[in-house]
């Protein structure tokens, strides 16, 4: 499937390109989320039209999320008090849900999706490294300490 990109996407493209993505990837994502268009003769004029639009409303996330990145570079590290096994586990998981809810919590406006844990949620106390990516062009690392409750 051929779309235009309308905004930059991380691992894929920037504003203004035409790509080819997966059927499901772009019904499913990116044209509802208004993130691309269908690669029509058509489409490719309207978007010339706007692209100055476009790039400015562009150039006003990238600043935003820089803004942000620079915020959140400021935190040492982000604290999660749970409850232990006696194994030394967690019941449960910290998951990108709760990253981001504990983020907010202190100030920091982050979504699930920006969010990044590629070695999934987890499940043991210590010190994790876990990734933001608040825009295809910024991306930080914070830290994560889980401890537990009683110790």
């Amino acid at each position: 499937m051929k779309l235009i990109l309308l905004e930059n996407i991380y691992n894929l493209g920037d504003l203004g390109d035409t790509v080819s993505v997966r059927p499901g990837y772009g019904r499913n994502y990116l044209l509802p989320r208004g993130k691309a268009i269908p690669a029509t003769p058509e489409n490719l004029e309207k978007f010339e039209a706007r692209r100055e639009e476009l790039l400015r409303q562009a150039n006003e996330k990238l600043a935003s999320a820089q803004a942000r990145k620079d915020a959140i570079d400021g935190i040492d590290t982000v604290l999660f008090m749970v409850a232990v096994s006696p194994e030394g586990r967690l019941y449960g998981s910290i998951n990108p849900n709760e990253v981001a809810a504990k983020l907010t919590e202190m100030g920091f406006a982050v979504e699930k999706s920006e969010v990044d844990m590629p070695e999934g949620p987890i499940r043991e106390p210590g010190e994790y490294t876990v990734g933001l990516i608040l825009h295809a062009d910024v991306q930080t690392e914070i830290k994560v300490t889980v401890v537990s409750e009683d110790g």
